[in-house]
């Protein structure tokens, strides 16, 4: 019984500890997800303006066939990239299991039309990738809480350059958009070659009071850098969000299960005292009654 009495407490100590864990990660997290989303909002205006600008771009200025719109592909086995954006860590609910899932069922879609590469950013998916043996870029290796303009930059660099000179024909990027603090969607968004029906734009027109120089291909050639970077900017801001969103809820949900199993301890402790202390009341009055 003493035994017994003794296992409770040590369980119940345990799990207060665990609870005090669990509280702090969801502290932090919350923390962490406040100051991220207005970093997103404060430079969501000059991506805005980026999208705009290459919106008013090809509305006016493209009238030639370009690479970007028409692609690069022409025979043979077709090279996808995807960008995956997992977390770096885990205890974050089904969030990374969720972008995983998305990713290994686009492979089997684009596994039928050619070579798939993934470039992934997040410790979690590459690791996954690479341990399931999908064929995945041996120096791209970044991690989503790195997420900056600069790595973006550095990234769209990488991607473009890869796109033009034919390595890839198709980019995607899979990364997870917060739609709340407990909802969050993995989201597959084509990034090259360039759609014109994303812009808005159904067919071509021209404004001859418009003028782009030296010319607006060589106006497209850097502007694309910045539309891409912006692109894989909110994404990993996204998803790093999304991540920090998914471990407070999953934080949260496991402090409120701590809680609920040191009350049941608590109450099985107290019923082992009082069996204890019957259990010696009953001895007492047994050997009160042997000695008359």
């Amino acid at each position: 019984m003493a035994n017994k009495t003794r296992w409770i407490k040590s369980r119940i100590r345990s799990v207060s500890e665990t609870k005090k864990i669990t509280r702090a990660m969801y502290l932090i997290s919350a923390s962490k997800v406040k100051r991220l989303r207005d970093r997103l909002d404060s430079t969501r205006p000059y991506f805005e303006k980026v999208n705009e600008f290459m919106k008013d771009l090809i509305l006016h200025g493209i009238k030639t066939p370009h690479i970007l719109f028409e692609g690069s592909y022409k025979e043979g086995k077709k090279k996808i990239g995807v960008i995956v954006i997992s977390g770096d860590k885990g205890l974050c609910g089904g969030y990374n299991a969720n972008v995983l899932r998305s990713t290994t069922s686009l492979y089997e879609n684009f596994a039928k039309e050619g070579d798939v590469t993934f470039f992934p950013i997040g410790v979690v998916g590459r690791n996954f990738l690479v341990r399931h043996g999908y064929q995945v870029e041996e120096d791209f290796n970044y991690q989503t809480q790195s997420v900056s303009v600069k790595l973006a930059r550095l990234i769209s660099q990488r991607i473009v350059k890869k796109y033009y000179t034919g390595e890839i024909h198709e980019v995607y990027i899979v990364y997870t958009k917060l739609v709340s603090t407990i909802k969050q969607e993995v989201t597959i968004k084509k990034l090259l070659p360039l759609d014109k029906t994303e812009f808005g734009i159904e067919e071509d027109k021209s404004d001859e009071m418009i003028i782009y120089e030296p010319d607006p291909v060589s106006v497209l050639d850097i502007v694309i850098y910045e539309y891409i970077k912006g692109i894989i900017f909110g994404a990993m801001m996204d998803s790093y969000v999304s991540e920090l969103a998914a471990r407070m809820t999953a934080m949260d949900n496991a402090t409120k299960s701590a809680d609920e199993m040191i009350q049941k301890l608590i109450l099985k402790l107290n019923r082992e005292r009082q069996a204890v202390i019957t259990q010696e009341i009953s001895e007492i009055i047994s050997g009160a009654a042997a000695l008359k």
